[in-house]
């Protein structure tokens, strides 16, 4: 793994908060007091609810971040560590309440690699207001000038007199004091963690079995359950007979609910053995789908009249433009790329824990989306949303899946017939045949190429159940000239929901695999054609340069080996994937990924690096094996040994080149690494082979690692 700076970039300009993201960070001083003097200026509401100092100098950072292993918070403490300047074993986070300032446009939850993003700056200013505020409350104190006093690791100190005091000594003081208006903010040169490898915050008990997600939660006299849903999207229960699980030692109840059947029992093991004790019967809802004419449906849906266009402005006489001229070229390049639906497979299945009374409705859940958790549970169970208490938990896993709520609610619906807590616990094949899926899609892309084998102009038509992905397809980060995406929202009764990386898994794909095409339309070097299509965008430029580098693309390879590229720019990050293969007759190697990217600034080097690892392996394992096939309405893969996880002994090595451009501004490391992997392996087996492979996963297309 690298680090360097960018050259030739231009600084980006301060960044800019509105009055209300200031006042949220620093009223009243910027930090909770959990000293006994501070208790009265704690309840008088002048102080912000963000940053909590104790008499025995511990920071306790209150974040809006759900952990599911990807190390946010971490860096989030890293940041505010360096401009608050307090030793980083002494800051811990708590988890913010669904509430005010905490609320993101209306929300809390946790998605979209803006964890950091969106923190940066606030996180910085607030460290360094506070600083400000306890360097000047020492300073009064003493009756020297601020100016002559330092802050350091917790601690104040003139070095004149000799004197020093605790950030605890002085945090009731410091809440009393008007915020600065605009604090200094450190130099690169003076960081202490941004930047460095920090072990993730509660590494070691997770590690050790000790750290405690959803599915770990205990609670007195807390009954267990598990469900059965409806095999058929849209099927209603029509009939159980509840005998046979009430059979089974330790069921306590059935509960039967419109879509589903729910065992309640003394233990997990004896709720689940339960519900295969039961033979429900099931309403149908038509037409009962399956994926071959789901696939016939995306076609036919293409640029008809429900399609919607990007950017929205002089759409029809653009695509009017393009396609005359794409009629009239004699260098034209069209391709049209199949995409699955994908489950999110999150290690930890749907989980949550409930407890109904008259007076409160409190649930502990795995949760990313806390809001829209605590608004569904009070509207599925008719009470108002303030008597929703809900207790977010360490998540096993989320990549969007836990974006939805129906999990939360199903066991608050369940709790509300029980007397007292109840967990429910999903089955492994519940949660594969009841996901919210990542929308199998349709995307054509054509160009017509100049005389240079350049595009003149690209269009992108695609078709996606139940959504419309627009996200990725567009130019970013090359210059195409004009450019105009179609889609089609195509209705179908299959859940659908955000996947790791969301459009632009779908729609990567498509453009990265078609760029290659173009190349070899134009008789072009795909890295070369690629440098021609960035033009003077440098920093883009580095960042592809250096994946291709350290593939060592311009070295020889031998028979039957391939090397294939990728680039994206999204979530304010620049990424370029490049792939080596190796192809013998139907089964495949891939001897290595390398993925460079630049995400503006690295808070935490080692946590980055692993996030671009295993993003790169999930995107890998989505190319080569994975979909959800329909077969009658209802998912046909019920467990992983239908549903083609990679597995470790086929996971390749993965090089990661970390480049950092510190003015730009910072982006997401969570989402940009996924969607690069499948349009970099198809291209090194076209390298490889002379095969083009345009429809995923490609074991579909007889390839097998």
């Amino acid at each position: 793994m690298k680090l360097a700076p960018s050259p030739g970039v231009s600084a980006r300009p301060p960044a800019v908060i509105d009055r209300r993201e200031f006042f949220t960070w620093t009223a009243g001083g910027v930090f909770l007091l959990t000293t006994s003097v501070a208790a009265a200026a704690a309840s008088d509401g002048t102080i912000t609810p963000w940053i909590r100092i104790g008499s025995n100098r511990r920071v306790t950072l209150i974040s809006t971040v759900s952990d599911m292993g990807q190390g946010s918070r971490t860096g989030q403490i890293q940041i505010l560590a360096d401009e608050l300047d307090v030793a980083w074993d002494m800051v811990s986070v708590e988890m913010a309440p669904d509430a005010e300032p905490y609320l993101d446009e209306g929300e809390l939850l946790t998605g979209g690699s803006r964890s950091i993003r969106i923190r940066y700056d606030l996180l910085r200013r607030a460290g360094a207001t506070a600083r400000t505020q306890l360097i000047e409350a020492a300073a009064r104190r003493w009756g020297v000038q601020a100016r002559e006093c330092q802050a350091s690791l917790g601690i104040v100190r003139h070095e004149a007199s000799r004197r020093q005091l605790t950030f605890g000594d002085l945090a009731a003081e410091a809440a009393s004091l008007p915020p600065p208006t605009d604090p200094l903010l450190k130099p690169i040169s003076a960081r202490t963690f941004i930047g460095k490898s920090m072990p993730m915050l509660g590494l070691e008990d997770k590690v050790c079995g000790r750290a405690q997600y959803g599915i770990d939660l205990r609670l007195p006299g807390m009954k267990r359950a598990s469900l059965r849903q409806s095999p058929v999207f849209g099927g209603q229960l029509l009939a159980v007979n509840e005998a046979p699980a009430l059979s089974v030692v330790g069921v306590r109840s059935v509960i039967r609910l419109p879509d589903a059947v729910v065992v309640v029992a003394d233990s997990t093991w004896a709720a689940i053995n339960g519900v295969r004790e039961l033979r429900p019967s099931w309403s149908t809802a038509a037409p009962l789908l399956d994926t071959a004419n789901i696939t016939e449906r995306l076609r036919a849906a293409y640029d008809g009249p429900t399609a919607e266009s990007a950017p929205k402005e002089n759409a029809a006489a653009l695509k009017g433009s393009l396609r005359h001229d794409f009629a009239s070229s004699r260098r034209r390049v069209e391709a049209t790329y199949e995409l699955p639906f994908l489950s999110h497979c999150a290690l930890e299945p749907m989980n949550a824990t409930a407890w109904v009374t008259p007076a409160k409705i409190e649930v502990w859940a795995p949760a990313q989306a806390q809001t829209a958790a605590r608004r569904d549970i009070a509207k599925a169970l008719s009470r108002p949303v303030g008597d929703v208490i809900l207790h977010t938990t360490l998540l096993g896993g989320g990549f969007g899946r836990r974006l939805k709520t129906d999990y939360a609610v199903l066991a608050a619906v369940v709790a509300s017939k029980v007397d007292g807590p109840v967990q429910l616990v999903w089955t492994r094949e519940e949660d594969l045949t009841h996901d919210f899926y990542r929308p199998a899609g349709l995307l054509t892309y054509r160009a017509a190429l100049d005389s240079t084998g350049l595009p003149t102009g690209c269009e992108a038509i695609g078709a996606t159940i139940n959504d419309t992905a627009f996200g990725g397809s567009g130019p970013a980060p090359y210059t195409l000239g004009p450019f105009v995406a179609t889609q089609t929202n195509v209705g179908a009764n299959i859940p659908i929901g955000a996947w790791r990386s969301v459009d632009a898994s779908i729609t990567v794909f498509a453009k990265e695999s078609f760029i290659d095409e173009c190349a070899t339309a134009a008789g072009s070097d795909p890295l070369d054609y690629r440098r021609r299509l960035l033009g003077d965008n440098h920093r883009a430029l580095r960042v592809l340069n250096a994946a291709a580098e350290t593939i060592g693309w311009s070295h020889p390879h031998q028979p039957g080996h391939g090397r294939g590229l990728a680039m994206l720019e999204a979530w304010d990050t620049i990424v370029a994937h490049a792939i080596e293969v190796h192809v013998v007759d139907t089964r495949l190697r891939i001897v290595r990924i390398v993925v460079a990217a630049d995400c503006g600034t690295v808070v935490n080097s080692g946590l980055a690096r692993a996030q671009f690892e295993g993003g790169s392996l999930m995107g890998l394992s989505a190319a080569v094996g994975e979909a959800i096939t329909i077969s009658g309405g209802q998912v046909v893969q019920k467990n992983f040994d239908s549903y083609d996880l990679l597995t470790m002994r086929q996971a390749p090595p993965v090089e990661v080149v970390l480049l950092e451009t510190p003015e730009a501004k910072i982006g997401g490391v969570g989402e940009p690494p996924v969607p690069g992997v499948a349009p970099a392996l198809a291209n090194a087996i076209f390298a490889a082979t002379g095969r083009r492979l345009r429809k995923l996963p490609l074991s579909s297309q007889g390839l097998s690692l």
